[in-house]
C-alpha cells in the first residue's frame, strides 16, 4: 500500500504542477496543498505502531477522495458546469469519512453507524440545498474561470477545483480515521458530546441558509441585507453551523489514544470557514455589492462566533 499510495501522489502532484497556468491565482494555495499527501505519507512511513493504523486509514481516505474527484470531474466536464462541485462536495466528504471508517473497523458498531448517520444527513441537506442553483447552469466563480483559461480550463479545472478542494475535505475528514480505529462500539460521554455540538451546528446550518432563502425570495428584499433570526447574531451562521459539526465528529476521535490529534480536522475548517476563505470572501463580495449598508451590518453582528445578545447601535 505504501508504493502505491507514493506513486500515485507523485504523479498526481507532477501533473498538477505541470497543469498549473502561469497566471492562475493562488499558487501557493494549489502547491501546499499538492504537498500535504507526501507529508501523510511520510507521517505514515514515522508513525508509532499504534498511531500507524489510523494514518493508513486516512491514506485510503485519500484514495477515496481522488476517485470521487475524478467522478465528479468527468460530470461536470461533460456537462459543462463545474458548479456541481457545491453538490459534489458532500459527497466527496461522506465517501472519503466513510472508505475511512469501512477500512478500519472490523465491523459496523453503535458509535460508528451513529457517526455515519450524522454524516449522511449533513451531506444530503447540504447537496439538496445546493442542487437548485448549482446543478443545471454554470455560476460564477466556476464560469468565469472557464472565460478566462478558455482551452486550459477543463484539464485545469480539474487540479484547481477537484482536486484542490477534495484534498482541503480529505483534511477535514481526518476525526474519522480516528473514530474508525477506536474500538468501542457503544457510545461513549465524549460521544454524546459530540451528537449535540453536531446537533447545534446543524441548527445554525440549516436554519441560516432557510432563513436566507426566505429572505431572497422575497422581491422587496432585493439589495438588502439579511439581519433577522440566526443573522441578527452572527453575519455567517450558516459557515459557524458548518464548523461547529465538524468539531462534533472530531468527539468521536477522542476514543482513539491519538485521536487529540485528529483536531487538526475541525481546527482547519473552522479557519476555512471563519478566516481563510468561506467568510472573508463572501464579505468581500457584501462591501462590493452593499457598501454603507454592510459596513453599518457589520458594526452591530459578530463575523463568524455569534454574540448571545443582539446589538442595536
Amino acid at each position: 500500500m505504501l508504493i502505491v499510495a507514493l506513486l500515485v501522489w507523485l504523479a498526481l502532484a507532477l501533473a498538477w504542477r505541470l497543469a498549473m497556468p502561469a497566471d492562475a491565482r493562488g499558487r501557493r494555495w494549489n502547491i501546499v496543498h499538492m504537498l500535504l499527501p507526501g507529508v501523510a505519507i511520510a507521517a505514515w512511513v514515522l508513525a508509532p505502531a499504534d498511531l500507524e493504523r489510523p494514518l493508513a486509514a486516512f491514506i485510503r481516505g485519500g484514495g477515496a477522495m481522488i476517485l470521487l474527484g475524478a467522478i465528479g470531474w468527468a460530470i461536470g466536464e461533460g456537462r459543462r458546469n463545474h458548479s456541481i462541485m457545491d453538490i459534489v462536495y458532500p459527497v466527496i466528504s461522506f465517501g472519503t469519512a466513510l472508505a475511512m471508517v469501512a477500512g478500519s473497523a472490523p465491523e459496523p458498531t453503535l458509535r460508528l453507524l451513529v457517526l455515519m448517520g450524522l454524516m449522511l444527513v449533513w451531506m444530503l441537506r447540504l447537496a439538496r440545498h445546493a442542487t437548485g442553483t448549482n446543478l443545471h447552469v454554470e455560476q460564477d466563480p466556476y464560469a468565469s474561470l472557464r472565460r478566462r483559461f478558455g482551452s486550459r480550463w477543463p484539464l485545469w479545472s480539474f487540479f484547481s477545483v477537484y482536486m484542490l478542494q477534495g484534498t482541503i475535505l480529505w483534511v477535514w475528514c481526518l476525526p474519522f480515521a480516528f473514530a474508525g480505529q477506536a474500538g468501542a462500539a457503544g457510545l461513549r460521554p465524549l460521544d454524546w458530546i459530540g451528537i449535540f455540538v453536531w446537533a447545534v451546528g446543524f441548527a445554525f446550518q440549516a436554519i441560516g441558509d432557510h432563513q436566507m432563502n426566505r429572505f431572497k425570495a422575497d422581491p422587496a428584499n432585493r439589495g438588502g441585507i439579511m439581519d433577522r433570526g440566526l443573522w441578527a447574531y452572527t453575519r455567517h451562521p450558516n459557515y459557524f453551523g458548518e464548523a461547529l459539526m465538524w468539531w462534533g465528529y472530531f468527539c468521536f476521535a477522542l476514543a482513539h489514544p491519538w485521536g487529540w490529534l485528529a483536531a487538526i480536522g475541525p481546527a482547519y475548517v473552522t479557519w476555512f470557514m471563519g478566516w481563510g476563505s468561506a467568510t472573508p470572501g463572501n464579505e468581500r463580495h457584501m462591501r462590493k455589492t452593499r457598501g454603507q449598508a454592510f459596513e453599518d451590518y457589520a458594526r452591530r453582528v459578530p463575523m463568524f462566533v455569534p454574540r448571545p445578545w443582539k446589538r442595536h447601535s
